[in-house]
């Protein structure tokens, strides 16, 4: 069967590698791939006309929750819908991101391994949405952030979106668990969080043998594990192990010399300085503590940042997406975040395409827009790189070579 050939014209493309963009060129586009970028075509089937408009490769946030969409009231989303409500409500929000031109998300942890089902009917044709990067479960510790706070003779097993285990043989099953289901990595929340009624958002509250244990049964698989750090012990625990990548990384600013052990051994950082900002009309039925630990941690956030852009730290964008007044289809503002914080507009792009890809570990299939890539790729109008908010409305989405989302 031949396949589409669709050739879009662009007024310029940003092709993701940091490089100057290219004026008046085109892209072709023959099924789900790119065969050309620039040059001239023959018969296409269909031509697009984007000449007024910046064309981008599909961006990606490499730290979602899927099951919430900002609401302060998280508590009872997990204590009072079943999984399979929450799996529409998934669906729902990964679709929000992808009409907002994210074309791939990684889920950091939700229940029942939701998100493997939610990727794979995804990649089966079931529904549309974006490419997913799944974790299942996420892996805790008794006490730990997202064992949920419960009174004493509550029991639930899954946490806030996994599973609560304590050694390092417990550990070794649970990454077991979740590859056999079919995680693509793990994600093992290491200190105390901003979520959690209790625990210091710095404490390490899992041990270097759990952490190793679990990081060896990814490796084995030729997966990536992931740890939720805020704190610079629990980062540079986690990264001595092995760790691939440090999320949040909040508070690393205060210990900088692991995030000079991080740009040794090559861990990517994913700051989700989006989920540090808290507008006014948020905060109303937002719990006291989560207000607080929020504020404190904003300042700390960025200056970590910034000491990680000095080292020369591979900096891959993620939103946290989800949580209290992150919404999902608003993930572009984590890029103005990273300008705020001392990127160029063209560095903040490359951290939620190149480097984001590199991050999950998929730059063979995406993040560039290159002959032999799949085919997912945005336009917006005007410039992003003098106004990096134009990438907050995106007018056009194409994943894998068909069309979401059209110019008008």
């Amino acid at each position: 069967m031949k396949k589409e050939m669709i050739l879009i014209k662009a007024g310029a493309i940003i092709d993701g590698t940091g490089a100057a963009p290219l004026k008046d060129s085109t892209i072709l586009v023959e099924g789900d791939t790119i065969t050309s970028v620039g040059g001239n075509h023959g018969n296409p089937d269909t031509v697009i006309d984007l000449s007024e408009y910046t064309v981008l490769p599909g961006l990606m946030d490499c730290h979602v929750h899927t099951s919430f969409n900002g609401e302060p009231n998280y508590y009872d989303i997990v204590l009072k819908q079943s999984t399979a409500y929450r799996t529409l409500t998934s669906l729902r929000n990964v679709q929000n991101d992808l009409m907002a031109g994210f074309t791939t998300v990684r889920v950091m942890g939700e229940k029942s391994h939701l998100d493997i089902a939610l990727k794979n009917a995804i990649q089966e044709g079931v529904v549309a949405g974006p490419r997913i990067v799944a974790s299942g479960q996420n892996i805790t510790v008794t006490g730990g952030h997202a064992d949920l706070w419960l009174a004493q003779d509550i029991q639930y097993k899954e946490g806030l979106g996994g599973v609560i285990v304590d050694g390092p043989e417990e550990f070794r099953k649970a990454a077991r668990i979740q590859l056999k289901y079919g995680a693509d990595l793990i994600k093992l929340v290491v200190t105390g969080g901003i979520m959690s009624a209790g625990g210091d958002p710095g404490m390490p509250y899992h041990s270097a043998e759990e952490i190793r244990a679990a990081v060896e049964e990814a490796h084995r698989l030729h997966k990536k594990a992931a740890a939720h750090c805020h704190g610079a012990e629990g980062a540079r625990i986690s990264v001595e192990q092995g760790v691939d990548t440090i999320e949040h990384g909040t508070y690393l600013i205060k210990e900088p010399d692991v995030i000079d052990l991080m740009a040794k051994k090559g861990a990517f950082l994913v700051p989700t300085l989006k989920a540090t900002i808290l507008h006014e009309d948020e905060i109303e039925g937002l719990p006291d503590f989560y207000v607080r630990k929020t504020r404190e941690a904003q300042g700390y956030a960025i200056k970590s940042v910034q000491y990680a852009m000095k080292k020369g730290i591979r900096i891959a964008a993620g939103t946290d997406a989800g949580s209290p007044g992150n919404r999902h289809g608003e993930n572009a503002e984590e890029l103005e975040m990273l300008v705020k914080a001392g990127m160029t507009e063209m560095e903040a792009i490359v951290a939620a395409t190149r480097t984001a890809s590199e991050c999950l570990g998929i730059q063979n299939d995406v993040g560039v827009l290159e002959k032999g890539k799949r085919a997912d790729i945005i336009a917006v109008r005007g410039d992003p790189l003098s106004d990096i908010s134009i990438l907050k409305t995106v007018p056009f989405v194409m994943k894998e070579g068909k069309i979401f989302k059209e110019v008008s």
